[in-house]
C-alpha cells in the first residue's frame, strides 16, 4: 500500500512542479516584455515553449512577442524607407543646387564676356572718333596753310592785273603814282640851292648909323 502511494505521489509531483515552472517562464517573459526587453522576453518564452509546448499562457505570450517583432520590423522598414526617401530628396536637392550654381556661373561668365566685349567696342569707337577728329583737324590745318600761302600770290596777281589794265588804258596805277611822287620829291631836295655866306645873327643889336 505504501509503495503504491509513493509511486502515485512521485507521478503527481512532476505535474505540479511542471505547471509552476511554465507559469514562471510566462511571468518572466511577460515582465521582460512590459519593460521593453524584447530579446529577454523572447528567450524566456521560447525556452518555456520547448519544455511546455502546449501551455496556453506561453503560447499566447509567444504570439504577442511575435506580433511585436513584426511591428518592429515594419517600423524599421518604414523608417528605412523614410530615410532612403529623405536621402534621395537631399541628393536631388543637392544636384539641383549644383545645376543652378553651374547655370548661374555660366550666366555670370556670359555677362562678363558681354560687358568686356561692349567695353572693347566702346574703346574702339572712342579710338576711331579720336582718329577721325585728328584727321579732320589736320585737314583743316592743311587747308588754312594753303589759304595762307595763296593770299600773297592772289594780292600780287591783283596788283599785276591792275598795272596791266592801267598800262592798257594809258593811266597810272596808284602804286606807280606814288612812286612818281616820291621820285619828284627826291629830285626837289637835290635841286634846292645851298645858302652862301655866313648866316646872320639876329640876336645882335642893329646899328643904324
Amino acid at each position: 500500500m505504501y509503495k503504491i502511494l509513493l509511486s502515485i505521489s512521485l507521478c503527481i509531483a512532476p505535474l505540479c512542479f511542471g505547471a509552476q515552472m511554465a507559469e514562471d517562464y510566462f511571468h518572466g517573459g511577460a515582465q521582460s516584455y512590459i519593460w521593453g526587453k524584447d530579446r529577454e522576453a523572447k528567450t524566456q518564452i521560447s525556452t518555456g515553449l520547448r519544455l511546455y509546448p502546449n501551455d496556453p499562457l506561453l503560447n499566447g505570450m509567444a504570439g504577442l512577442v511575435k506580433k511585436q517583432e513584426q511591428q518592429q520590423q515594419q517600423q524599421q522598414s518604414q523608417n528605412q524607407r523614410q530615410q532612403d526617401q529623405q536621402k534621395q530628396q537631399q541628393d536631388q536637392q543637392k544636384q539641383q543646387d549644383q545645376q543652378q550654381q553651374q547655370q548661374q556661373a555660366k550666366q555670370d561668365q556670359k555677362q562678363d564676356s558681354s560687358q568686356q566685349q561692349k567695353s572693347e567696342e566702346q574703346k574702339q569707337q572712342e579710338q576711331q572718333q579720336q582718329q577721325a577728329q585728328k584727321a579732320e583737324q589736320k585737314k583743316q590745318e592743311q587747308q588754312q596753310a594753303q589759304q595762307a600761302s595763296a593770299q600773297p600770290k592772289e594780292k600780287n596777281d591783283e596788283k599785276e592785273q591792275e598795272a596791266a589794265a592801267a598800262q592798257a588804258s594809258g593811266q597810272m596805277t596808284q602804286e606807280q603814282a606814288k612812286q612818281l611822287l616820291d621820285a619828284e620829291k627826291a629830285d626837289e631836295k637835290m635841286l634846292q640851292p645851298k645858302p652862301t655866306g655866313k648866316p646872320q645873327d639876329h640876336t645882335r643889336p642893329f646899328k643904324d648909323w
